[in-house]
């Protein structure tokens, strides 16, 4: 396939996290070889949405006129696909294409791995098999060209003697809950960093409760941090650029998309605790701090290095190797 520019579709239902990771993996693969992405949301409804994936007899009636319509020739070279409404599709992918379009399915699909080219689940979801490339998290990737874009958007840091730490906010949801008074002992945390040779930089989710946040924002404003969270009110988002900068993270427990964030730059990263908690998480922590990448917060930073968590890049590789061996 040298010298061939590689088509991907990257096929979600539109939600921006599902849609960010086929979006990580092609980008990585356009680091590898020439790459055409084109960004496909299929957002099925109806009676078929109760049946299990493989036993959708008519999924292209289940969309959208306009959205069937897209489905059709010249089908991609790589299909990447991620959330459950796509299986159905994905699982059809090979029939529609004659067998030429190679098949990726992100995350657990809770089928046999063998009805896809390539199945990318996280590892503490514990599936297994030869066409499996397990990830940390969820994968992620950021061009240079995005992170330089990001840097010269957000102004310089105002104390660039200081050790730049970026603290990571998420908030509540079905299995963590930041209280109020978790948000308070946080502050008081930071307020002991903030008195050290530190400068902080504080960002919220959509998750954190606006009790929390402004509590963090006021904390910020007195102790002389950055502090984001939301573009009407506070400016462009500095997340990327902020990331870049780094010298050590906190990010608290609840989110996988802020934690691979964070390894992608290897950036020394220590967990929070929350509220709240599951067996899941347990073993997505777990794996980061035996990977050597975070470490659990005690009060203090302390500073160590590791290789960067790029699993969007393995799955790249991944991809491109299947398509070496399908041209050949």
């Amino acid at each position: 396939m040298e010298g061939h520019e590689v088509s991907v579709w990257c096929v979600s239902d539109g939600r921006a996290g599902i849609e960010r990771q086929t979006l990580a993996i092609a980008h990585a693969l356009s680091e590898r070889v020439p790459t055409r992405i084109k960004v496909l949301r299929l957002q099925p409804t109806g009676f078929q949405l109760y049946l299990p994936p493989n036993l959708w007899l008519m999924p292209k009636f289940a969309l959208p006129l306009e959205q069937a319509q897209r489905l059709k020739a010249p089908w991609p070279d790589v299909w990447i696909a991620n959330g459950r409404r796509s299986i159905p599709y994905s699982l059809r992918m090979k029939k529609w294409s004659l067998g030429q379009t190679l098949v990726v399915q992100v995350q657990n699909p809770r089928l046999n791995p063998k009805h896809f080219d390539l199945v990318a689940p996280p590892q503490h979801d514990g599936v297994r098999g030869e066409n499996v490339i397990t990830t940390m998290g969820a994968p992620v990737w950021y061009t240079q060209k995005q992170i330089e874009s990001n840097l010269a958007q957000v102004p310089e840091c105002r104390h660039p003697s200081k050790k730049k730490v970026m603290v990571i906010l998420g908030g509540t949801s079905k299995r963590h809950q930041l209280s109020l008074a978790r948000a308070h002992a946080i502050v008081a945390e930071l307020q002991r960093l903030a008195h050290q040779d530190v400068h902080l930089m504080i960002t919220t989710s959509r998750r954190t409760p606006r009790s929390a946040e402004d509590l963090f924002r006021a904390f910020a404003f007195t102790s002389g941090a950055d502090f984001f969270a939301n573009e009407k009110r506070d400016g462009p988002n500095p997340y990327l650029a902020w990331l870049a900068q780094a010298d050590a993270a906190l990010v608290t427990e609840d989110s996988t998309n802020m934690m691979t964030d964070v390894a992608f730059f290897g950036i020394p990263m220590h967990l929070i605790k929350l509220d709240g908690g599951d067996a899941k998480f347990d073993r997505l922590h777990a794996a980061f701090i035996e990977r050597g990448a975070a470490r659990w917060f005690n009060g203090n930073l302390t500073h160590w290095t590791y290789e960067p968590i790029r699993d969007a890049m393995a799955i790249a590789e991944g991809i491109q190797a299947n398509l070496n061996l399908i041209t050949r």
